[in-house]
């Protein structure tokens, strides 16, 4: 698979190079399919069921989290798929005792939580909202707002996804790490957070 070769020469590249080897092997840019592939690659291969050396497992997390990160900032994924692969890779590092040395700051219970709840595209109150607009549309949507029962489904155009899923994606990976965290404020917003959860 591409992405494994892929995988084998970035695992080459000087910290903080990424970005130009990523803008040198796809110049015409890359897509959310080969970002997804290279996260889930990385967390096979840091895998507490993998047998592979202490330091190439922080290597490969270390590189995870600048993977996570650059294709945020290039636009390859969008930042809530970021910030749940940042919470779902943060959640494996917990799987580890003695916990792992070394690890970037982000992939911390509350580095990872911190930056996923910077990515959550709205407030509680606009979440609440939103959340009761789509209730009202579905208990009041006609046969032609669902797709048929084995008929051929068309998209017309780009498919679109809401600042509703947005957070309620981010807010199903939060509970991988909230027990672990230590900053106050950080657990205080994410106790905010998923009180309201049951209300989406």
């Amino acid at each position: 698979m591409r992405v494994d070769a892929d995988l084998r020469e970035m695992r080459g590249v000087l910290k903080g190079q990424l970005a130009d080897w990523v803008s040198s092997r796809f110049p015409d840019g890359t897509s959310p399919q080969w970002w997804l592939s290279l996260f889930e690659s990385l967390e096979v291969s840091a895998s507490p069921f993998r047998e592979v050396t202490p330091e190439r497992r922080t290597e490969d997390l270390t590189l995870a989290a600048e993977a996570i990160l650059l294709a945020v900032r290039l636009g390859g994924v969008r930042a809530p798929i970021g910030a749940y692969w940042m919470l779902r890779i943060a959640a494996l590092a917990l799987r580890f005792d003695p916990p792992i040395a070394g690890l970037p700051q982000v992939f911390t219970p509350d580095g990872s939580a911190g930056w996923a709840l910077q990515q959550i595209p709205l407030t509680r109150e606009r979440a609440i909202e939103e959340s009761e607009t789509r209730r009202l549309e579905h208990l009041n949507a006609g046969e032609g707002f669902y797709a048929p029962v084995g008929g051929a489904v068309t998209l017309a155009g780009d498919v679109a996804f809401s600042g509703l899923q947005d957070v309620e994606l981010i807010l199903s990976a939060l509970p991988w790490v909230s027990s672990h965290i230590k900053d106050k404020e950080v657990e205080g917003e994410i106790r905010s957070w998923l009180e309201i959860q049951g209300a989406l």
